[in-house]
């Protein structure tokens, strides 16, 4: 069985859901982790999870959504967070991005902010699911210095150096359908242990001009096992090692 670590269900039209769930099926794709991105995000996220038995889901600020509430708007949402964690596979999608907040203020705002999901992470023993745009060497910094254990770190594959030093932290890091075809990703794949890393789409990010969909973990595990010289069967085992070590 397969299974795709990050996407975002909530965000496919209801019309094209079941037909999206389907495919994944038929593609073995068993477990599908939908992150959440805003208050309804995450409510809708939830309520998904109530309906179809393959989407599991993670509850969570993207950071340039976070940045735009007021405290006692982020105090709501954290009060949510605790109330409803339970109902979810990991907290997702939380972590930092630059690439936007270039003023400091802003930097210091969003590290703020993941310190408190850092910590929930810790007090729910959920795992973190990680966006870290511009910001991959703060993201570690702080995961280290909060003795962070459980963690997957979101389309991580740009460079070598980093990824090394995640996979010896004891994180994940997960590749999506950039890995079909981008070289350098590629590259950076062929070093890195089997044993962490995980498969995502994004889904319905827009790739290659198509919309990404579940079933294309399929496709990515195909390029695996090439890229790492072994069987399509082993890269399957070795994913639901990983999915259930992380998440269960």
């Amino acid at each position: 069985m397969l299974f795709d670590s990050h996407a975002h269900m909530d965000l496919i039209a209801e019309e094209e859901l079941k037909e999206a769930l389907s495919g994944a099926m038929t593609a073995k794709v068993k477990k599908i982790v939908s992150c959440s991105t805003s208050f309804p995000s995450n409510e809708k996220n939830l309520e998904l999870a109530q309906k179809f038995p393959q989407i599991l889901p993670a509850l969570g600020l993207y950071p340039l959504d976070a940045m735009d509430l007021t405290p006692l708007e982020l105090d709501k949402a954290f009060y949510f967070f605790k109330a409803e964690i339970s109902k979810a596979i990991a907290i997702g999608e939380v972590g930092l991005d630059y690439k936007y907040a270039t003023k400091k203020e802003d930097q210091e705002k969003q590290q703020q902010i993941f310190l408190r999901f850092i910590e929930l992470a810790k007090e729910s023993k959920k795992p973190l699911i990680i966006h870290s745009r511009y910001a991959q060497s703060q993201v570690l910094k702080m995961l280290e210095e909060n003795k962070t254990e459980k963690v997957l770190l979101h389309s991580f594959v740009d460079s070598q150096k980093l990824m090394k030093r995640a996979a010896e932290m004891g994180y994940f890091v997960s590749v999506g359908l950039g890995v079909l075809e981008n070289e350098s990703i590629q590259k950076n794949i062929c070093s890195f242990p089997l044993e962490n890393l995980l498969f995502e789409t994004d889904a319905p990010i827009r790739f290659g001009g198509e919309t990404a969909a579940p079933a294309k973990i399929a496709l990515i595990a195909q390029k695996i096992a090439k890229l790492k010289h072994t069987t399509l069967k082993e890269v399957e085992a070795q994913q639901e090692k990983n999915f259930r070590k992380l998440f269960f």
